[in-house]
């Protein structure tokens, strides 16, 4: 009998065992390592490892844990402070970020279709990447941190409509997808309406209840339960796994226990998210890379600048501090793992060729492999250009 997706889970942990010991002696950021991973032993390498829907499901219970932990650290009130930054900050910045690039791609030849799909996926940044980059750097309470993740939390958001709109594109015109987008935003609101009761009258009783019973492995089990059961719920309702994930720590935020169920959760979120991204890495087709690179390192660059500069024009309109709207725009300018869904989907769509989508994917994964300079560079720039001022 055959285990193709434990087969594959083993390689890779074996795999990421050597090669982030190696870099954890040179100082090299392990995200790179784990990129490289998956690049080696993926389709595009020595394809010992095959990129399967099996294997990427694992690896995205990661990015759920991820966010469970980071909603740990937001409390809904303190959420509900940040509407503003939520839906008028992050909107905006998925507005006009996305309106830019597609312009660019248009201008540069490509049909209005295929370059709305390049500004959607380019204008999404990594919720992972960068709030794992916060939460080593102890930056996530802090206002830029807060900031960050706040429009985070609207780009997650931003998916729906995106992936609703995708079949369209492709000639779909009979008229249902406003209708759809209406209900899936209304089933959504419904969902996060229950959560928060549920979490109010339901879950923090349960959990009192069972920190009385004095079991570690009932108390872990309950935690992995509700971080994964409120995934679910948003992900049956049209939105991300990601957000339910958050919602479902921010509701624990406010109870004596989220030290613990931080603790508790770590080992489970660092070992899945690691899978993450070596599947990540797997995605990127190297042939396809080689013949195109000129254009995916300028892309790259394009890229950081435009988002950098977008977010903190849109910060100081909105009142941020010069230098917290550039070091949120330094942090925010890459491009993030949302923007692979819309890139594969646009492809099996036909909204795109294959070359574009590989495009898309090389300028996403290189982006997100330069995050964690970006993040270590983000105070010393921004300082030295707002001359401190934060």
């Amino acid at each position: 009998m055959e285990y193709p997706v434990l087969t594959a889970a083993v390689v890779l942990l074996a795999a990421s065992v050597a090669v982030l010991t190696l870099f954890e002696r040179l100082g090299l950021p392990v995200l790179l390592g784990y990129l490289i991973v998956g690049i080696s032993l993926g389709p595009s390498g020595i394809a010992w490892v095959p990129h399967t829907e099996d294997l990427h499901f694992l690896a995205e219970f990661g990015v759920v844990l991820l966010l469970f932990t980071i909603g740990l650290d937001f409390s809904i009130t303190h959420l509900w402070t940040l509407k503003k930054q939520v839906f008028g900050l992050g909107g905006a910045q998925v507005v006009v970020t996305a309106a830019l690039v597609a312009g660019a791609a248009w201008a540069s030849g490509l049909p209005p279709a295929n370059a709305f799909v390049v500004g959607g996926a380019l204008a999404l940044s990594s919720t992972a990447v960068v709030t794992r980059e916060l939460s080593r750097r102890g930056e996530l309470k802090q206002r830029h941190g807060r900031l960050s993740v706040a429009v985070l939390i609207f780009q997650d958001l931003a998916v729906v409509p995106f992936l609703i709109l995708m079949p369209a594109l492709n000639g779909d015109t009979t008229g249902d997808g406003a209708w759809d987008l209406l209900l899936t935003l209304l089933t959504g609101t419904v969902v996060v309406a229950l959560m928060l009761a549920a979490g109010r009258w339901l879950i923090r009783p349960l959990f009192s209840r069972i920190v009385e019973i004095e079991s570690r492995e009932l108390f872990t089990l309950s935690a992995l339960l509700f971080s994964l059961a409120a995934a679910w719920l948003t992900a049956n309702a049209g939105l991300s796994l990601a957000l339910g994930a958050f919602l479902a720590g921010a509701l624990l935020s406010e109870t004596e226990y989220k030290e613990r169920l931080t603790a508790e959760i770590r080992p489970f979120r660092d070992v899945l998210l690691g899978l993450f991204f070596v599947v990540i890495g797997m995605m990127l087709d190297l042939q396809a890379l080689w013949g195109q690179i000129h254009w995916v390192l300028g892309a790259v660059l394009l890229l950081i600048l435009l988002k950098t500069a977008t977010t903190t024009l849109l910060g100081r309109l909105l009142g941020v501090p010069r230098g917290t709207a550039m070091r949120t725009g330094i942090l925010l300018s890459q491009a993030g793992e949302f923007g692979l869904v819309l890139a594969t989907l646009g492809a099996t769509e036909g909204v795109i060729s294959t070359e574009t989508e590989q495009l898309i994917m090389a300028t996403i994964i290189i982006s997100l492999a330069l995050t964690p300079m970006l993040v270590r560079w983000a105070e010393p720039v921004s300082k030295r250009i707002c001359l401190g001022r934060t």
